[in-house]
């Protein structure tokens, strides 16, 4: 039971990473993006850095501690 829901974490987390690294070079393309003012662009662009920025070191201590065990 455990190693199904460690094999579904880290399934799910390599979704959310591969898709912010997709995402994100799109966003910044697409979406405006100014230093200076708020834009749905700069929020969108922060949103899938911060998720990013959490995801990616969540996936690999969650490999890591698959491995160890």
């Amino acid at each position: 039971m455990v190693g199904i829901c460690r094999t579904t974490t880290g399934r799910w987390l390599l979704g959310v990473v591969l898709a912010v690294v997709v995402l994100l070079p799109l966003a910044a393309i697409q979406l405006e993006i100014s230093p200076h003012r708020v834009t749905l662009g700069t929020v969108v662009v922060t949103a899938l850095l911060l998720i990013g920025t959490i995801s990616l070191p969540a996936l690999l201590f969650a490999e890591w501690h698959g491995t160890d065990e």
